[in-house]
């Protein structure tokens, strides 16, 4: 454990897992979690990153909510879901866990402190690996770098970047249709630029990493 605080954490066993998390594991984390699966897989068929997703205060077993389903359709992913629960057993397996916000990233660090080292929000990682990648740089086969050294990199780095406060993607939750589909517009942006990042399809600049335009 105190490994975990002040130490290098042990990498998680089995295959590299990005893990997103929001609140209730209906709208936005699955969301993510289903068009960051299926964009690298489209990106390069052979990488070994699994996708999955949880909830602070997940609505457990419930499928995602109509509007962000029909979105995550729209943009080519499977919308096949059942909401669960975030279990410190779930957390120890990610090599990095993407919260939608930074309430949400303090929530889950002090609930699985061991987890402070490879959580971010999405907006924060994303950002990292775009403006620092000499620091940041994604994991890489040849070189034998992993996902979770990428993830311990960009914490050691994460003061190199500047929070907006737009960085937070809100809740669309029982919200307006457009409220939905601006969210929903957002994460398929972050998700394209990260994974092109990890599969280094990018050039490095993160389209929507800062504040999103006015719509």
């Amino acid at each position: 454990m105190l490994e975990d605080l002040f130490g290098r954490p042990a990498a998680p066993e089995g295959s590299p897992l990005i893990l997103f998390v929001c609140t209730g594991n209906i709208c936005r984390s699955p969301l993510a979690e289903k068009l960051l699966r299926e964009r690298l897989e489209q990106f390069d068929p052979t990488n070994r990153i699994e996708v999955a997703s949880a909830g602070l205060h997940a609505v457990v077993g419930a499928p995602m909510e109509p509007e962000p389903a029909a979105i995550g359709e729209r943009h080519g992913g499977v919308m096949a879901h059942e909401a669960r629960q975030l279990t410190a057993a779930i957390a120890r397996r990610a090599s990095v866990i993407l919260t939608m916000t930074k309430a949400q990233r303090a929530e889950l660090s002090q609930e699985f402190p061991f987890a402070l080292k490879r959580t971010f929000t999405l907006v924060e990682f994303v950002r990292l690996l775009a403006e620092v990648p000499d620091k940041v740089a994604p994991p890489s086969a040849q070189n034998g770098r992993t996902l979770f050294d990428t993830s311990l990199d960009a914490s050691r780095y994460r003061g190199s970047v500047v929070a907006h406060p737009t960085d937070d993607i809100e809740d669309p939750y029982r919200r307006s249709a457009e409220t939905h589909e601006r969210v929903g517009e957002r994460i398929v942006t972050l998700a394209d630029e990260l994974a092109a990042q990890l599969t280094g399809k990018s050039g490095g600049t993160a389209q929507d990493a800062g504040p999103p335009t006015a719509r």
